[in-house]
């Protein structure tokens, strides 16, 4: 109970238990069956030495046998496009170079493996996460002595699509633990660790090297310089070119296509060439997208608008506390210019990692009454 000094501390910190563990209930008990979790399952598939059309209907067998008859039609037959990755291996096998390249996601689910089949490992790797994830934001908050604000980092995980990410088999969450991770142990002075965890990240899903990479220039433009995250960057530049060849990764403008222009069914001798028109038209559809079915943007001008208040009303934040904050803020529209995403997923992490340094800072100085012990009565003379 060392954690719990304030009554209010017992209810944020009981309220973000409590939250976390139903959400990982729900990652287990209610999944979400998305196309990319055939594709992981056949990563891990190859991981174990099964390839080629072996590979290829061992993973469909497996899926079939994991989620409902309504989920299988959905997922084989729902579009031109998953009518050809089932009826077709070798077209299959030609797209799977889009997701070897997360490396530590796919094995760890392959480790799981050992226990259980590969559906249901790719599932507890989503549960594990949202339970790490949990805990780490407890322990944040516990440290900065903000538990009793506790429920704004509940908000700030349900704003941010923390739930959905959980039931789902992609690497997101995963890869955000150790990315939130990183950003988190850079504030408290822990550079090393902040670099190793930023590695970790890049292993787990590659284009988060943008925000490592903004941190990096970050840490040497404001100050103070992290040796540790420098060096993460570093690393995870040279792991995430390594893995991207390794891999038989197609390439930036490849993926780009074949993302936001059209789906063709094999990546066998697909080769578009570059246009700068067809990047604009990606971009603005991209925005018009983002704007009309995702929560990312209003969520981005929310914390925006937050921070402008704070600063208005002489909130003191701490020079790594403005290093992490200026990193983020950057690298989501650097994330968003180099590779136009819509979804709020692909940004969960930076806005979650936002949303944890404004509620700490306002934590520390607000000590907000609703929270505090009251006041002991006055005593009659």
């Amino acid at each position: 109970m060392g954690m719990f000094k304030r009554p209010g501390d017992l209810v944020g910190g009981g309220l973000l238990l409590l939250y976390t563990a139903t959400i990982c209930a729900v990652a287990l008990v209610y999944p979400t069956a998305n196309w990319d979790l055939i594709a992981y399952v056949a990563t891990v598939l190859e991981g174990d030495g099964l390839l080629g059309h072996d590979m290829h209907a061992q993973t469909y067998a497996i899926i079939r046998n994991n989620v409902s008859d309504g989920e299988f039609l959905v997922l084989t037959a729902d579009r031109a496009y998953r009518i050809a990755q089932h009826t077709d291996p070798d077209a299959f096998i030609s797209m799977l170079g889009f997701y070897r390249v997360k490396l530590l996601y796919v094995e760890f689910a392959q480790f799981l493996t050992q226990a259980t089949d590969p559906v249901t490992a790719l599932r507890w790797v989503s549960a594990i996460s949202a339970g790490l994830f949990g805990l780490m934001a407890l322990s944040w908050l516990a440290g900065q002595r903000c538990l009793a604000v506790a429920p704004l980092a509940i908000i700030a995980m349900m704003a941010t699509g923390f739930g959905d990410l959980a039931r789902v088999a992609t690497p997101d969450l995963f890869s955000s633990v150790f990315l939130v991770a990183g950003v988190l142990l850079y504030i408290q002075e822990r550079g090393l660790s902040a670099g190793i965890a930023f590695v970790l990240a890049i292993l787990a899903r590659p284009d988060h090297l943008a925000l490592v990479g903004v941190f990096a220039v970050m840490c040497v433009v404001i100050r103070p310089v992290s040796k540790g995250v420098i060096l993460g960057f570093i690393a995870g530049l040279a792991a995430s070119i390594a893995i991207s060849r390794m891999s038989g990764h197609p390439g930036w403008w490849v993926q780009m296509w074949f993302t936001n222009v059209e789906y063709v069914p094999t990546l066998e001798g697909f080769d578009p060439a570059f246009s700068v028109l067809v990047y604009a038209k990606i971009v603005v559809q991209t925005v018009v997208r983002s704007l009309v079915e995702q929560q990312w943007p209003a969520v981005l001008l929310a914390e925006l608008f937050v921070l402008a208040l704070m600063l208005r009303r002489n909130f003191a934040f701490e020079r790594r506390e403005t290093v992490a904050l200026a990193s983020l803020f950057v690298a989501i529209p650097a994330k968003f210019i180099v590779f136009p995403y819509y979804d709020t997923r692909f940004f969960f992490a930076y806005l979650v990692a936002i949303a944890f340094i404004l509620i700490t800072v306002y934590g520390r100085q607000a000590s907000p009454v609703f929270f505090s012990a009251p006041p002991p009565a006055p005593q009659e003379e």
